[in-house]
C-alpha cells in the first residue's frame, strides 16, 4: 500500500495588518516564509466599520463618502507599509476592504484558498484581548487554514 503524501505546500500567505508594531513583527515572519516557499503574499487591511461612530462625530459626511475616504487613506497607508516592509519582494498583492475585520479576513481565507495566515497580536483589554487580541483570536478559532500568531516583543 502506497503511503499518502502529507506534505503541505504553502503558496499563498495572508498577512492582515492594522499598521501597528505587532503587524510589522508579523510581516517580518510572513516575508521570511514567503521567500522560503516562493509564496504569494497577500497583505490585507480592513477598515473597521463595525462601530459606526464616525457619522456621529462627522454628521456632515455621508456614510458612503466617509467609507470611500477611509478606504482611500487606508490604501495609501497600505502602499507605504508594503513598500517599506516588503522592499524587493515582487509577489505581493495588496487589498483594502471595509467591514468587521475578523469576518473580512475569514472571507479572504476561504475565497482566496489561503494556505497560511500570519498575524501579530497585542494585549489591549479584557481576557480575549489580553491573550490574543479579539480579531486574532476569532480568526485563529474559525480559520480553515493554519494561523501563525506572532506575539509582541518583550
Amino acid at each position: 500500500m502506497a503511503a499518502k503524501n502529507n506534505n503541505k505546500t504553502i503558496s499563498k500567505i495572508l498577512l492582515p495588518t492594522d499598521f501597528t508594531g505587532a503587524s510589522e513583527e508579523a510581516a517580518a515572519y510572513a516575508l521570511t516564509l514567503a521567500r522560503r516557499n516562493r509564496a504569494k503574499l497577500y497583505v490585507l487591511h480592513v477598515v473597521d466599520t463595525s462601530h459606526e461612530a464616525a457619522g456621529f462625530y462627522l454628521p456632515h459626511l455621508s456614510y458612503e463618502k466617509l467609507d470611500k475616504d477611509l478606504k482611500a487613506v487606508a490604501s495609501e497607508m497600505l502602499e507605504r507599509f508594503c513598500a517599506r516592509t516588503f522592499k524587493g519582494y515582487k509577489s505581493v498583492e495588496r487589498h483594502v476592504l471595509a467591514g468587521e475585520p475578523y469576518k473580512e479576513i475569514l472571507k479572504v481565507i476561504k475565497g482566496g484558498r489561503i494556505d497560511l495566515v500570519v498575524m501579530g497580536t497585542y494585549g489591549k483589554e479584557g481576557i480575549d484581548r489580553f491573550f490574543f487580541g479579539s480579531t486574532t483570536e476569532r480568526v485563529m478559532r474559525k480559520a480553515s487554514c493554519p494561523v501563525l500568531v506572532i506575539p509582541p516583543t518583550k
